[in-house]
């Protein structure tokens, strides 16, 4: 149970977020505890946003989901969650992409191998508030 403890104490203090690199967010990290609607690896599919009010829904819905913002930008969010049960620190990112019409979102946990899930889910209950 303590090195449950220490593992949530140190995922406070290591980002996962990239920021948006060469026009698109970072890869996932291949892990089970990663989902990634943009480039080679991707595993989810983006969100449709045909115009600027799915950018503003998305950012109520990480909000009412008590995502704590990061960073906030005209094209690209960054907000932490906590997981419920142990406290563990997950970053979820999303770059808005007017031209395809979507927004590109990436969700992950800062350690260990797997989330059960919560990414995943997270990321689709964001999808259902926001269409």
């Amino acid at each position: 149970m303590l090195s449950l403890k220490l593992l949530a104490v140190w995922s406070h203090t290591r980002y996962t977020a990239h920021g948006v690199v060469d026009g698109k967010l970072a890869p996932n990290n291949l892990s089970p505890n990663s989902v990634c609607s943009e480039g080679e690896t991707a595993n989810i599919a983006p969100l449709a946003a045909e115009h600027v009010d799915s950018w503003e829904n998305l950012q109520d819905a990480v909000e009412s989901l008590s995502g704590r913002f990061i960073l906030t930008e005209v094209n690209y969010l960054h907000a932490v969650f906590r997981t419920p049960l142990l406290g563990f620190e997950e970053d979820f990112e999303a770059r808005y992409d007017k031209e395809a019409g979507c927004i590109h979102l990436r969700s992950a946990s800062r350690v260990g191998f797997s989330d059960m899930g919560s990414n995943a889910k997270r990321v689709e209950s964001l999808k259902r508030l926001v269409e």
